[in-house]
This record gives C-alpha cells, sequence and structure tokens, in this order.
C-alpha cells in the first residue's frame, strides 16, 4: 500500500534552498504554506513571494510594506480587506494591491478562509534612476511599465487565473532553477506586472453569466425561508445539481450555501444593531436553528460573534 509523500519540515526545506545556486533567498514549504524570502543582487525588485491556504479564520492586523508594492491573488474563497478607509469584497478570482508604504490589512484584523498567492515587490517611481532598469528590461519599457504601476486608478481587479501561472513559474525557478533560475524569475515578474496593469477593474462587467445562476443568486439575495436546497437551486437554475455547483462558484466566487449564509449575516449584522435586536429573535428571522447555529456561522464565515456586533453597534 503506498503511502502520501512527507512534507518537508520547514529546516529540510531551508536546506534545500542553500545547496542551490540562488543565494540570499529562505524557501519555507509546508502543508498549507509556501513562501521565498530574500535579497538577491541580479533581481533587487523581489523581497517576497508566498501561497497560503487558510482553513479557518485567522488574524490580518494593519500594517505596510515599506518601499514595496504588494499584489494579492485570491484563488478560492472570500475575504474582506481595507486600504484608505474603503472596504474591499474579494473573492476567487480577484487581484487586490496596495501601493508603497500605505497601511491596510483585514477587516476587523482577521483573514477568512481562502487560498491566496501574494508578492511584494519594489517599483521604483517614475523620474527616479532605478525606473529607467527595472526588471533589467530596456530604459523606455522599464520607465513605461513603472509609470503604468503607478498609474493605475483602482486597487479590485479581476483576472487572477491571468497571473496565477507567473507566480508558479516564480515559485519554481527560485525554488529549484540554481543561477538561471534568477533570468527565469525576473521574466516570470515581467510577464506578471505587464499581464497585471492590462486587467479589468473588479467592478466592470465580466463576460457572459448563465441566466440561470443569475437566477438562483437573486433568489439567495432575499435570505429565503425555508433554506433552499443545492438541488432546488439547481431546478430554479435549469441545470444538473453537479453542473449548477460548479457554475455557481466559478461566476459567483464561492459555492451556492456559502453565499446564502454570507447574504443572512450581512442581514443579520444589520439586524443586531438595532439596539431592541435579540439575538435568538434575529436567528429565528433569518431561518437559523437557534442562536448557537447563528454564533457558530458568525465565527466560521466572519470570524466574529452577534455579540461583538452588537457591542460595537
Amino acid at each position: 500500500m503506498s503511502t502520501a509523500p512527507r512534507t518537508p519540515t520547514l529546516r529540510e526545506a531551508t536546506r534545500a534552498s542553500s545547496e542551490g545556486i540562488v543565494e540570499g533567498v529562505t524557501v519555507r514549504r509546508h502543508l498549507h504554506r509556501r513562501g521565498v524570502t530574500g535579497t538577491i543582487p541580479a533581481f533587487p525588485e523581489f523581497s517576497h513571494i508566498g501561497f497560503d491556504i487558510f482553513t479557518k479564520v485567522g488574524g490580518l492586523g494593519k500594517h505596510e510594506h515599506l518601499g514595496m508594492f504588494e499584489f494579492c491573488l485570491i484563488i478560492r474563497g472570500h475575504v474582506t480587506w481595507w486600504a484608505k478607509e474603503r472596504i474591499y469584497e474579494l473573492r476567487g478570482g480577484d487581484v487586490y494591491f496596495t501601493w508603497p508604504d500605505e497601511p491596510h490589512g483585514g477587516l476587523h484584523e482577521l483573514m477568512h478562509p481562502c487560498s491566496v498567492y501574494w508578492t511584494t515587490v519594489h517599483v521604483p517611481r517614475p523620474g527616479e534612476k532605478g525606473a529607467r532598469s527595472f526588471l533589467h528590461l530596456p530604459p523606455a519599457e522599464s520607465q513605461d511599465l513603472c509609470a503604468r504601476l503607478y498609474g493605475m486608478k483602482d486597487r479590485h481587479l479581476r483576472g487572477a487565473e491571468k497571473l496565477e501561472p507567473y507566480y508558479k513559474e516564480i515559485f519554481r525557478s527560485l525554488e529549484f532553477g540554481g543561477s538561471l533560475g534568477v533570468i527565469h524569475a525576473r521574466a516570470a515578474m515581467q510577464g506578471m506586472l505587464a499581464t497585471l496593469v492590462t486587467l479589468p477593474v473588479a467592478g466592470q462587467p465580466q463576460g457572459f453569466v448563465p441566466p440561470g445562476i443569475e437566477r438562483a443568486r437573486a433568489f439567495l439575495e432575499d435570505c429565503p425561508r425555508p433554506w433552499p436546497t443545492v438541488e432546488e437551486l439547481a431546478k430554479l437554475a435549469g441545470m444538473s445539481a453537479s453542473h449548477f455547483h460548479a457554475a455557481f462558484r466559478r461566476s459567483v466566487g464561492m459555492a451556492p450555501m456559502e453565499y446564502a449564509h454570507r447574504r443572512r449575516l450581512d442581514q443579520a449584522s444589520k439586524l443586531l444593531a438595532g439596539p431592541q435586536a435579540k439575538v435568538i429573535s434575529v436567528a429565528t428571522r433569518l431561518g437559523y436553528c437557534s442562536s448557537q447555529h447563528l454564533a457558530t456561522c458568525f465565527k466560521r464565515y466572519l470570524g466574529t460573534t452577534p455579540t461583538d456586533i452588537k457591542r460595537k453597534a
């Protein structure tokens, strides 16, 4: 009987990196986490690249990256982050970035369950000396790319699937590629940033959404009671259950029942802000079987509790 491959320990992963030709980097590989950090003379723009699978709510407090952009890809899940006093609801397929020295973090200092890539990059400001040699590009191309990055109008974009292959190539090249790996990683960074500045803003229409999926989504917006099953939603959409589940996740960015919970919890948060609101009454009104059931769902999806919501109201 075969056994699953053993996950390298942190020490083993770091030693594997130090035995390669690329100097100055530290590699960390765990079951749900992967990262490469370091200073590479031939790739000074690089600082860090990481990938995480968050299986439960964790912490993400206020922080900033001095002199660096941070570019994040949301592959799966749903997270709520803030920057410059604005809140961003992010889902699978979204791209999010922060400008250098800009404070940002998770709403209520929380990171929700999701799969996410991120990288921090030193990008010279247009007009600075380094803007003529960014990523070893020819001067005109280097200046153009720096100007486009600093000229982006919105930090919330769509198109993570277009950038993910570049992130994977940067990982692969820096972890195992030796001296040529730096060249490959730098080229992948060029491609990633050149693609990123062409992505559409997340609020813009994103192609065709099947009418059946839109019907089901609109139905769930009204927090119907009793709770519909996936099979009932699929029938409303005119699809088989398996096809509906996959199509809904692809179009909306999360599974149907997670979407149903999040819409109800949004409504619950508004109701709990009322001075006379009772947790049990709100739970019953929205179709939860008990106040404890509501509290469990608040904790699972939002990382907080109904009591905390009432206290902050």
